[in-house]
């Protein structure tokens, strides 16, 4: 009998266990991208310091296969190209569990709290002054993604800081 009571028991806490993993995110909180227009989320004092010299444009959809949201596009004086887009049909499980087609990707320091990654194709070096995907999850099944083009100039901070520099900034705007 106590077998059986212990065997019942060890099923229940697994099966909560399994449950609980599939359902849950160790995200702070839901910051749902849906009706967010990435060109608001770069603030005039952000980009101050960031060289931009282009006046921002934006596009009602996402570079990538299968990709929905909108897309901010920026220039820096050097000549390298920002886009800042939200993503409202993948969260960045699709480039972690299992991995997109031949793409690879990297935990980064978390933004706001929120879980962070970088992500490249094999095809590409993830070299300093290479492009760079940044992704952060903000919700179940979205995400902000910012990429920096290849940067041409050794005036420019690496891709992947320039990157990273414009999502903390959309995030302190979409957390706040």
């Amino acid at each position: 009998m106590i077998g059986w009571v212990l065997r019942v028991a060890a099923v229940l806490l697994v099966g909560s266990g399994v449950l609980a993993g599939c359902g849950s995110s160790d995200r702070p909180r839901e910051l749902s991208v849906s009706d967010v227009k990435p060109c608001d989320l770069i603030n005039r004092d952000s980009l101050e310091g960031m060289r931009i010299t282009q006046e921002s444009q934006k596009d009602d959809s996402v570079p990538g296969i299968d990709t929905e949201g909108s897309t901010c596009f920026y220039s820096i004086s050097t000549g390298n190209s920002i886009y800042v887009s939200t993503v409202t049909n993948h969260g960045i499980g699709r480039w972690t569990d299992p991995p997109f087609d031949r793409a690879r990707s990297e935990e980064v320091s978390r933004i706001q709290g929120f879980r962070t990654i970088k992500v490249w194709y094999e095809t590409e070096n993830p070299k300093p002054d290479g492009r760079c995907r940044v992704y952060v999850d903000v919700a179940g099944g979205q995400s902000l993604r910012v990429e920096v083009d290849q940067s041409y100039s050794d005036e420019d901070p690496s891709t992947c800081t320039t990157a990273r520099r414009f999502a903390e900034a959309a995030m302190r705007t979409l957390a706040g």
